[in-house]
């Protein structure tokens, strides 16, 4: 794979006189890749293919009622990653493997686990800032133009 800094590189190389099999050369790319950079201006942007459906998927839904059961149960008796892979395997079938239900466990619990964000600042930690429009009042001898204004404050109780 080309970096950004490498495709400049290269582009930059070749302008100053370098040829293809110098530059194929000196940045350990075939001459074919070279062309390729030379010949387009901007490099091509990654995009990813989409992914095929998991084995996994006709699964999660009794591993989600597996865990919703273990809630409630001490935390002693609830089920394992490798516990809950052996009882996908052994009751319903399941062929794939163990990195797979590992893999889907964590991302579950990521995106159950509650986010704590403290509010509570020390005095002087605190910066607050306002960007807003004034207007003078309406009985103003000044012209009726919105003053762009910022306010900038230490908060803090």
């Amino acid at each position: 794979m080309v970096t950004v800094d490498q495709y400049a590189r290269i582009r930059r190389a070749h302008r100053d006189g370098l040829s293809i099999r110098t530059l194929a050369r000196q940045f350990h790319h075939s001459r074919r890749k070279i062309r390729e950079i030379l010949s387009t201006p901007e490099p091509k942007p990654y995009v990813r293919l989409k992914l095929p459906p998991s084995i996994l998927d006709p699964f999660k839904s009794i591993i989600d009622t597996i865990l919703t059961g273990d809630e409630e149960a001490p935390r002693k008796q609830r089920h394992t990653a490798r516990r809950l892979f052996r009882r996908l395997q052994q009751e319903h079938g399941y062929t794939g493997g163990y990195e797979r239900v590992r893999l889907y466990l964590r991302q579950r619990q990521r995106h159950l686990r509650e986010t704590f964000i403290p509010l509570d600042q020390d005095p002087g930690q605190r910066l607050v800032y306002s960007d807003s429009y004034l207007s003078p009042p309406a009985d103003s001898y000044l012209s009726p133009v919105n003053t762009r204004t910022r306010i900038a404050a230490n908060g803090g109780s």
